[in-house]
């Protein structure tokens, strides 16, 4: 008889056993786990050998990167100004850049020293020639000379008379591979200034634009101060020649640019159509430097003594020309100040036909040589606008100074050239001719609407229009050279 096993026991023997089995008939048990994973990689080992990648296989381009949402709409740029210069800016530059060919197209006229500045058999009246001398032999040929003067008194002329007629010794080599466009006013700085790189890399001496403190600063700032370009210069090395002007003709040549605020000088005469008129209200200040304070004088003509004289007065070696001599004798005077300096008198001479100076700086004044010359011979416009109050002042306030440079004027030859009528200043009326009008931001445009206004070469912009940075430097900048694209 069959026996059966308790079930008990059965149950026993699986909780205790810790594999899970199948037992089969009549053979072993298999594991269970083994078989399934065998049999749950087996179809991926076969999709990844039935799509092996081949070796010429190309590469699915890289899914691009997901764009990062931006937090807050980018602000649209800023319009670019409107790089077309001012029209008004460019009718000037292109009138100046004819004249200045006009200029160079007329032979120079041989207009002798007018009478009231001693006739054309007067030598010029340079002062210092007497220690010339001492200069040279203390420099030798490392010596240059280097101009100074008031603001409007000559100097770029005569920076350009010694250029192009005098030799020095130890000279910087000429830079012809520096491009400068031939209608460029500027040329002769540009060039200048990099002959004074080449010094600073060679054993060299070169040109000078000005004295190195600054030609229209004080001489008490000879040692104390150094312009732009020109640190580093020994001021002993150099000689400076001072440009002295009529203070007649000067003040006239100032009351044009001071309206434009072009210069560091600015005086009060409250009568722009009168100027200088009347000569003893012209208080002046002049701030030379931004970070330095600012000097006052009681009247334009104070400032032409006590700024002239003060180079009078120093002992180191220097010369003072007048600046007649230079546009009436400018050959003579040119060999005076080059020979005294060191230097040797080219063959043929230049006497700089076209304007000295020009473009946005100067507002566009090309005066040339033959223009200057009548202008500055007619004794009428030296006494333009001025009454016999205003020649005693200046004859008063001028001093000895007036006599040393043979400048003579009197009541009598005012009221023989000058003009019969007092001349009634209206600024207002004046400024409206001109499209502008007074604020209490100075002269702006009348017209509203209008981004500025320009008068006598320069910019005024209406303080109502929004204020681009560099606005008006850029515009200035760029009708200097608005004649070229209207060629």
């Amino acid at each position: 008889m069959r026996q059966v096993r308790p079930r008990r026991h059965a149950a026993a023997a699986r909780a205790g056993s810790g594999r899970a089995t199948r037992r089969k008939s009549g053979g072993a048990a298999v594991p269970i786990l083994p078989l399934l994973l065998l049999l749950g990689t087996s179809p991926v080992v076969y999709v990844m050998l039935r799509y092996e990648t081949p070796d010429d296989a190309v590469a699915p381009p890289p899914a691009p990167a997901p764009k990062r949402p931006h937090l807050r709409p980018r602000a649209p740029p800023p319009p670019r100004p409107d790089p077309r210069p001012n029209k008004q800016i460019a009718g000037l530059a292109e009138r100046a850049r004819l004249e200045r060919e006009k200029a160079k197209a007329e032979p120079v006229a041989d207009i002798g020293l007018p009478p009231m500045y001693g006739g054309p058999a007067t030598k010029p009246k340079t002062l210092g020639l007497d220690r010339c001398a001492a200069f040279r032999s203390a420099q030798g040929p490392r010596g240059r000379p280097a101009v100074a003067g008031l603001f409007n008194t000559g100097t770029n002329f005569l920076m350009k008379l010694l250029r192009l007629n005098c030799d020095f010794p130890d000279a910087c080599p000429a830079q012809p591979h520096i491009k400068v466009d031939k209608d460029n006013p500027y040329e002769a700085e540009i060039r200048i200034m990099a002959e004074m790189q080449m010094a600073r890399r060679n054993n060299c001496s070169p040109f000078l634009l000005q004295v190195p403190w600054g030609k229209h600063n004080p001489v008490d700032w000879r040692g104390q101060h150094a312009a732009q370009g020109l640190e580093g210069v020994d001021v002993d090395g150099v000689l400076p020649v001072v440009v002295v002007k009529d203070p007649f003709t000067w003040m006239r040549s100032m009351c044009r640019m001071d309206l434009c605020m072009e210069y560091a000088a600015k005086f009060r005469h409250g009568q722009a159509q009168c100027c200088p008129h009347p000569v003893m209200k012209t208080r002046t200040v002049v701030r030379f430097r931004r970070e330095r304070p600012p000097r006052n004088y009681t009247s334009i003509v104070d400032m032409w003594r006590e700024w002239n004289q003060a180079y009078v007065d120093v002992e180191f070696p220097r010369l003072m020309v007048r600046y007649e001599d230079l546009l009436f004798n400018s050959q003579e005077t040119t060999k005076e100040v080059c020979e005294c300096a060191g230097g040797k008198m080219k063959a043929v001479f230049d006497p700089i036909a076209e304007g000295a100076k020009g473009g946005a700086g100067h507002g566009y004044h090309e005066t040339g040589h033959n223009v200057a010359a009548l202008k500055f011979s007619n004794e009428s416009l030296r006494y333009a606008h001025l009454t016999d109050a205003d020649v005693a002042y200046v004859l008063d306030h001028a001093g000895p100074l007036q006599d040393k440079f043979h400048y003579p004027a009197s009541i009598s030859r005012r009221r023989l050239f000058g003009e019969k009528r007092i001349c009634q200043p209206d600024r207002e009326k004046w400024l409206n001719s001109v499209g502008l009008k007074t604020s209490r931001d100075g002269p702006v445009p009348i017209d509203d609407e209008s981004d500025g206004v320009v008068v006598n070469g320069f910019f005024f912009r209406n303080p109502k229009k929004p204020r681009r940075p560099g606005q008006i430097f850029q515009a200035i900048q760029k009708a200097n050279r608005a004649h070229r694209g209207h060629r």
